[in-house]
């Protein structure tokens, strides 16, 4: 099961509190702050054994150099009850947000970020201990690059393509040194990156360019996470001429799994409509429907995507899945096609070692405001009263099954790693 801070925790006050693109003012999100211990057993209560959570970097480190002991035993209250329910504790660093002092004292573009960011990993697993064993220090990596220095559609609000080679190469710097001081903090502790690969299909299939713009995104979008993390190198184009470059030999050795974020496929048209270079769009060529906001159900694409992140050999997980749905009449079905696609990768010899649902909760989705519902429990905005759907049963008898019917699988289908 997953959530993640500034979405589910609220009054976070961060970068995006006042961000003038976001949909509507986070607010109080789910109030998970005050009621993370609940949470954590409405996810035993699923059938979860896992529970992936994130660390507010802007409440732990308020003011540059000055740590906040008080929400650094917030989050180890967490942890123990977590582990007290038997799920264990996967916790992300890096969730898209950061204190407001980051941007103007140690931005990205700068080196002095990788140092920042380590020493809060530090501090982190210092409060956490050994409980926590499991860390996906940056969570999309590249959607954060894109959107925040190049689209300027989430803080900092960059639209600079000059800064994109020293942002990128930093946050990988970043993984490595933040692992670094995780380990020496807690010896036994494991390290993955999660990156939302993405379907890319021809709009038009009988059409070379729509084809070759739909491979372009492929290359640049999926295959360049897993090339940097795989190998320590990377090399891709962002259309029409951008190229992101770089190699840390390092990068491998502080990479013991991969999480796999996966929601939806887009379809590619070149020239666009609007954009010369091209056009994306969703379009329900599957039959399986259009989720809330939009995005196509395409379980099928999740499988051609495990065989491409099983090249890098690391054990994988698919860290986040799932869709809008407020009335819970596609999810059934979706958590059920999914969970084909992971049976099927496990006959054809790929061990997926977790699975994470997105979410846990209705909660606060960035640029889209609480529109989308994504849980697997709606909450009242007014009382905060988290309610179960229909879709709670078919999560935890799918991961029933999936020790059933998978007897190499030790442990189910939520969780993070096999025991």
């Amino acid at each position: 099961m997953a959530v993640s801070h500034y979405q589910v925790e609220g009054n976070d006050p961060c970068d995006w509190t006042e961000w003038p693109q976001a949909a509507e003012p986070c607010g109080r999100a789910a109030d998970s702050w005050t009621r993370y211990e609940d949470d954590a057993l409405l996810a035993h209560r699923a059938g979860a054994n896992a529970f992936r959570f994130s660390v507010s970097w802007s409440r732990v480190e308020p003011r540059r150099g000055e740590f906040d002991d008080r929400a650094l035993a917030r989050y180890r209250r967490l942890v123990d009850r977590l582990v007290a329910y038997g799920l264990e504790p996967v916790v992300t660093l890096f969730h898209y947000t950061h204190p407001l002092w980051f941007h103007e004292k140690t931005p990205w573009t700068s080196t002095a970020s990788v140092l920042a960011f380590s020493r809060f990993a530090g501090r982190v697993a210092e409060a956490l201990g050994d409980a926590a064993r499991f860390w996906v220090i940056l969570n999309e990596p590249l959607v954060f690059l894109l959107a925040g220095y190049l689209e300027g559609r989430i803080p900092p609000g960059v639209t600079d393509t000059r800064t994109l080679n020293s942002v990128f190469d930093n946050l990988l710097a970043a993984h490595c040194a933040a692992a670094g001081e995780i380990r020496v903090r807690i010896p036994r502790a494991a390290f993955s990156v999660a990156h939302n690969m993405m379907g890319f299909a021809p709009e038009r299939e009988s059409n070379p360019l729509d084809g070759i713009l739909a491979r372009t995104a492929h290359t640049m979008y999926n295959r360049g996470i897993l090339e940097a993390f795989g190998t320590g190198r990377w090399k891709f184009l962002l259309p029409p001429a951008t190229t992101i470059r770089g190699q840390r030999d390092e990068l491998p050795a502080w990479t013991d799994a991969f999480g796999i974020n996966f929601y939806s496929r887009l379809h590619m048209r070149c020239p666009g409509r609007t954009r010369l270079i091209g056009d994306f769009d969703y379009h329900d060529r599957t039959g399986h429907g259009l989720t809330d906001n939009g995005w196509e159900i395409a379980p099928e694409t999740l499988g051609g995507l495990i065989d491409e992140a099983a090249q890098i050999d690391r054990p994988l997980l698919i860290t986040e899945n799932g869709l809008a749905d407020a009335t819970d009449r596609f999810r059934p079905a979706f958590l059920r096609m999914h969970y084909d696609q992971i049976v099927k990768a496990e006959a054809r010899g790929i061990p997926i070692h977790g699975y994470f649902h997105w979410s846990l909760l209705d909660n606060y989705e960035w640029l889209e405001g609480y529109e989308p519902k994504f849980g697997l429990y709606s909450v009242d905005r007014s009382t905060m009263v988290r309610s179960p759907r229909p879709s709670v049963e078919v999560f935890r008898d799918l991961g029933r099954a999936f020790t059933r019917s998978l007897p190499l699988a030790q442990t189910p289908l939520q969780v993070h790693v096999r025991q």
